[in-house]
């Protein structure tokens, strides 16, 4: 090894020496109470030693490759205990990996022997050529052992730690595939690049001191606590020394290059290395990468997510006053987040890039009834979330609405993602300590603002669905109506053409005078079920024999149809007379318009245990067994030419809303039976009569 090479090599194996020792000083203080850091701080000592008897004893020494085993057996000893920190998936796999634990042990113990017989062998000659070339083999399999033991204990990881063993996995792995290539190339006897790598090795180690830092962390769960700007400008000078050796080192080896021509080439790829890095490292993107990365996995995060996130999920979800309105907790719960005094959602409206203000908390001032904000603005919201400084956008320069860019109030602009689709914003107000936004807020808010925004669509489209249904009431409800206005008509018509006969008929003038003030009855009770707000109009319960409600009937149908009574008439139910009639009057009607003029129909009343029936009986064209089950019940529906189709629906409906059952009984050309069943009042019994009334 040249003097510039070794110079290089002293001192980079010496500051990556003081490195590690720092580092072993700073685990011991603050892990070294788990069993983890304990190993992890042995591991460093070993690897600390071995740095410094190559620094102050060259690389050909016996106990440099001691130290060097020491060191790879306390690497070791961390690799075995490392799984019981990341899953129990990574702890199995660990043990099913002991075997290769235990080669990896007993080639440490060859080379350990193997070194010792190469310095008591002569220098020179084929034992000492072939005890040396053992020795190199054996490296060369401990490191691929090594280094397959890596990969497996990082791919065996819990997929939710697996980024906290990423430090740990790519230090050991820079470590160790370093260490392949130099032995590799010391089997090929390669002088000059063995020589160059020897020198280098130190300031390869040194660069994954930082590393094996953040290892300690994640390994041991515990959190660095530094300042943050001390940190960074700490990091950017090891950073900058780094390269500055490396640089030198470069330079350095291109003296070992005797071809002028490999020499120039060289050169000029050095040269427009560093004129890249001399380009790139300005940039201020890079620097707020750079800081980013570092924050995040150096230092405590200013967000303890799980309590976070539980106290927004208590306030959206439950809410600090239950008189709120959902939009009003959703302002609030993302103004906890970052301690804002205030808040104010704007929702969006169909006109693109136009806001209405909804809903604020704690707001005070006025503030506009909407703003418009330009569509490149939203666009960019849309497709990456994008959250806004205020006084950074305002400081430059960026087309926000005047109001916005104006109000000293508001801290953040947040927008709310759906699918894609910004459907609101969220303004903050400042927090107590004002300062600018960072990533953590970034992150926190991006995630919060889509919980908000899928609650907020799942608020409208529950409104939406609300409305809806109140819609669809109305209109089932309309139908009945106009269904019972169809029959109302052709009651009043009918009347109307008997009028014309039997004018001069002063009974038949009666029952005229009762038809229709029975119909105009009706025609009231139909427009207060119209109304929205007396959906139970006329609902009212009341017990009462059924013969009541057939000899109304009777006395309304019998004049147009013949119509036949018969049963126990004196049976006592309790339900809702008034729906009761609307029923038997709807089956009634179909039954007459299913007959032929001169058949009865017939309405029977019969006892069945606790049960009353009511059957309507017609001997008419009947329906099929297609008919009934597919179509009878189903609203509009009908076989009638100008027909609702909702008569047997609703009569339905409305026995079960007075607790009875509706059957039907029918066959083509044979005519139908529909049943009522009503429970009986048993204290309440009448005495049936059996006999037979003729209307006529």
């Amino acid at each position: 090894m040249n003097a510039p090479l070794e110079f290089i090599g002293n001192w980079g194996h010496m500051l990556a020496a003081g490195l590690f020792a720092a580092l072993s000083i700073w685990t011991s203080r603050n892990f070294a109470k788990q069993r983890a850091g304990k190993l992890l701080v042995v591991a460093l000592v070993l690897t600390a030693t071995w740095l410094l008897s190559i620094a102050f004893g060259g690389v050909d020494r016996l106990e440099n490759g001691v130290a060097e085993s020491l060191r790879n057996c306390g690497w070791l000893v961390c690799l075995f205990v490392l799984p019981d920190r990341f899953g129990r998936h990574a702890t199995r796999q660990a043990q099913g990996a002991r075997p290769l634990y235990l080669i990896l042990a007993l080639l440490l113990v060859a080379q350990c022997g193997v070194d010792i017989l190469t310095t008591l062998a002569a220098s020179e000659g084929a034992v000492w050529s072939g005890i040396s070339e053992s020795a190199i083999v054996l490296r060369i399999l401990w490191v691929i052992g090594a280094l397959l033991l890596t990969q497996r204990i990082y791919a065996a990881s819990d997929a939710d730690v697996r980024g906290r063993i990423a430090p740990v996995a790519a230090a050991l792995a820079a470590m160790w595939g370093y260490d392949l290539i130099l032995y590799g190339a010391a089997f090929f006897k390669q002088g000059q690049i063995v020589s160059l790598l020897y020198a280098l090795r130190g300031l390869n180690m040194a660069a994954l001191a930082p590393v094996i830092a953040l290892s300690s962390r994640t390994v041991n769960d515990a959190v660095m606590a530094p300042s943050r700007t001390l940190a960074w400008r700490g990091l950017s000078i090891a950073a900058g020394l780094v390269l500055s050796l490396l640089l030198l080192s470069a330079l350095l080896a291109l003296n070992t290059v005797s071809n002028p021509a490999m020499k120039a080439v060289t050169t000029g790829i050095l040269f427009l290395l560093v004129a890249g890095g001399l380009l790139f490292v300005p940039a201020t993107s890079l620097h707020r990468s750079a800081k980013v990365l570092a924050a995040k996995h150096l230092f405590r995060h200013r967000y303890d997510y799980r309590e976070q996130w539980m106290a927004f999920a208590d306030t959206l979800g439950q809410g600090w006053d239950n008189g709120a309105s959902i939009q009003a907790r959703a302002v609030k719960a993302m103004a906890d987040i970052t301690q804002s005094s205030c808040g104010a959602l704007l929702l969006a409206e169909k006109e693109h890039g136009l806001f209405r203000w909804y809903a604020d908390w704690n707001w005070k001032g006025e503030h506009p009834s909407e703003l418009r904000f330009p569509v490149a603005d939203v666009e960019r919201m849309q497709a990456r979330g994008w959250i806004t400084d205020i006084a950074e956008a305002r400081a430059a320069g960026e087309g926000l609405p005047d109001w916005l860019a104006e109000s000293q109030a508001t801290w953040a602009l947040v927008p709310l993602v759906h699918f894609g689709e910004v459907v609101g914003l969220v303004l903050l107000g400042h927090p107590p300590i004002t300062r600018a936004l960072d990533w953590e807020d970034f992150d926190m808010l991006r995630a919060a603002g889509r919980q908000v925004a899928s609650y907020l669509a799942e608020a409208r489209g529950q409104q939406a669905l609300n409305e809806a249904r109140r819609f669809e009431e109305f209109n089932r409800r309309f139908a009945f109506i106009m269904h019972d206005i169809k029959n109302l008509v052709s009651q009043i018509a009918l009347t109307a053409r008997n009028a014309e006969r039997h004018a001069d008929n002063p009974a038949f003038r009666a029952d005229m005078i009762l038809t229709l003030n029975e119909s105009a009855e009706k025609m009231n009770m139909l427009l207060a079920r119209l109304s929205q707000h007396n959906s139970n109009t006329g609902a009212s319960q009341s017990r009462f024999a059924l013969g009541d409600v057939l000899s109304a009937l009777a006395a309304r149908a019998g004049a147009a149809h013949p119509l036949l009574i018969d049963g126990e008439r004196g049976l006592v139910v309790e339900a809702d007379k008034a729906k009761l009639e609307q029923v038997v009057a709807h089956l009634l009607q179909n039954a007459v318009e299913a007959s032929d003029a001169g058949t009865p129909v017939v309405l029977r009343v019969e006892q069945s245990g606790d049960e009353a029936l009511l059957r309507v009986i017609d001997h008419g064209c009947g329906m099929s067994a297609e008919f009934m089950r597919d179509e009878l019940f189903r609203p509009f529906s009908s076989t009638k030419d100008g027909g609702f189709g909702i008569g047997a629906y609703e009569a339905r409906e409305l026995v079960q809303s007075i607790g009875g059952h509706l059957d039907v009984e029918s066959a083509t050309g044979k005519g139908s039976i529909f049943t009522i069943r009503l429970p009986l009042v048993p204290s309440k019994l009448i005495t049936p009569t059996n006999g037979h009334e003729r209307a006529a």
